[in-house]
């Protein structure tokens, strides 16, 4: 027995030598190509000889037509009208079609070619590829006015293809999935999902209305000078909701612009809407309005739907989307978070004189300019300027540093109560240019804590009652030495 099984084993060991050897003395050398499957070319021909498709599916039916534009396009930093071949859809609304998506059904019909052949004749039963009804039928005419016509099948087991027929061919094809995929995109496969982008450098308008009261508006200060662009001052000034312009802290803001591009629509809900209001748009829940030196951006926004879905639609049309509500949370952002938070700021260029008054003093402080005129052409006129404590001369870099100790004051929080305006200490700015000269900016207590900023009759803010007796030190200690 033990002889036997020792047999067996030889045998079967010669056996693989021999095979191994049969592999290695007949392999392909390394420089002799190992043939690979080659797929099969279906249809090849130019997509741009493409006038029509129309396509017919489980999912609907749509029909695209081929057409001239004249649109703008930049060339050479210059704006330039030219023709342009494009898709339009037939639809009983203007629509905006990604132009690439559209192209990728005409991709199908001219550049069509097959993972391999499933049967070369045509079967008796269809039904087993789902061929006997298809789920799409795709028909593509050409500008001699033929036709190509194809039939989306089922999916293969595979579950990556799909089983293909072509109007005059008896073969059944197994094509890739993004074919399968082509045929049956619906209109919302194929429209432009985005909004008016908004160049966010060139800002010059921004809104949001929360319909509570208190809409937020900023706009750029095509006015700002070099001083407040080094403080960061000034880029954009706040409109609404405070009493009084405040400028906005750029790298705040900046952060919400980072957010209104990546704006878009998520769901085309429905076009050409009677009733609004059972999207909650009659009476929209919020308003965003952005703007810059060209483009505007209009957005109106209703009810939640879903989870974390909210309805909106454009201003100037009638069609319902859909948007994920994470989208637009950069609206939350409270106008107190957005501002610089100085109870007053001015250049110390544009002053002429400051009053400073409280516990029982009253300091005045000047600033006198003088030109004297360049003694050469190619030189600049010089300016110089004496600054004065209640009339008493003071240097450049203590008088500044007062200075801005004075303008430094910084709001901790706006107010929650209404107060009238009996101030314990008082600044007064006397202005060399505006339409305003003379800026009252008041502090009247609060509470143990805090002062109430008053401005133009008018408290919004407050701030800390230490570093208001902090400037009044300084201003006391300058106008003593």
């Amino acid at each position: 027995m033990r002889k036997t099984r020792n047999l067996i084993v030889l045998v079967v060991v010669l056996g693989l030598l021999a095979g191994s050897y049969f592999f290695l003395a007949n392999r392909p050398q390394d420089d002799e190509e190992i043939p690979l499957n080659e797929k099969v070319t279906i249809l090849k021909f130019d997509k741009n000889d493409i006038v029509k498709m129309e396509l017919k599916s489980i999912k609907g039916e749509l029909t695209f037509h081929r057409v001239e534009k004249e649109v703008e396009e930049e060339k050479d930093g210059e704006k330039q009208k030219v023709k342009k071949s494009m898709w339009e859809v037939e639809y009983p609304y203007e629509v905006e079609l990604k132009q690439m998506n559209v192209d990728d059904i005409a991709y199908t019909f001219a550049s069509l070619s097959a993972e391999r052949v499933i049967e070369e004749e045509t079967p008796e039963d269809l039904s087993i590829y789902g061929l006997e009804d298809p789920q799409a039928v795709g028909k593509a005419t050409l500008k001699d006015g033929s036709e190509k016509i194809l039939y989306l099948g089922n999916e293969t087991p595979k579950g990556n293809t799909y089983y293909l027929m072509v109007e005059g061919d008896p073969r059944v094809y197994e094509v890739w999935m993004n074919h399968g995929q082509h045929l049956l995109y619906t209109l919302a496969d194929v429209r432009d999902k985005s909004l008016t982008e908004i160049n966010t450098p060139e800002l010059a308008y921004y809104m949001v209305d929360k319909k509570d009261g208190r809409p937020m508006e900023i706009k750029a200060n095509e006015k700002q000078s070099e001083d407040e662009a080094r403080f960061g001052v000034g880029a954009w000034v706040m409109v609404k909701p405070y009493n009084e312009l405040m400028s906005v802290d750029s790298n705040a803001f900046e952060q919400v612009l980072g957010s209104i591009n990546n704006l878009a629509i998520e769901e085309f809900v429905e076009d050409g809407v009677e009733d609004l209001g059972k999207y909650g748009l009659e009476e929209p829940s919020l308003e965003l309005i952005v703007k810059d030196k060209e483009n505007t951006l209009h957005l109106l926004f209703g009810d939640e739907y879903d989870e974390g879905m909210i309805y909106f639609k454009t201003a100037d049309s009638d069609s319902v989307y859909g948007m994920k509500k994470s989208g637009i949370e950069f609206t939350d952002i409270k106008a107190f978070d957005l501002i610089q938070k100085f109870a007053f700021i001015v250049n110390i260029d544009d002053v002429d004189k400051v009053v400073v008054e409280g516990r029982g003093k009253t300091h005045t402080l000047t600033l006198s300019r003088e030109t004297k005129k360049a003694e050469n052409e190619d030189e600049e006129d010089e300016v110089v300027t004496t600054y004065m404590a209640n009339g008493k001369e003071v240097d450049e870099e203590t008088f500044k540093k007062v200075y801005q100790s004075i303008i430094g004051i910084t709001i901790d929080s706006e107010t929650s109560k209404e107060l009238e305006e009996n101030p314990e200490i008082k600044t007064t700015f006397y202005l060399n240019k505006g339409p305003n000269r003379e800026i009252h900016v008041n502090y009247v207590p609060y509470d143990n804590d805090f002062y109430a900023v008053f401005r133009s009759g008018k408290a919004e803010f407050i701030v800390s009652k230490d570093t208001v007796h902090k400037m009044l030190d300084k201003v006391d200690q300058m106008a003593s030495d």
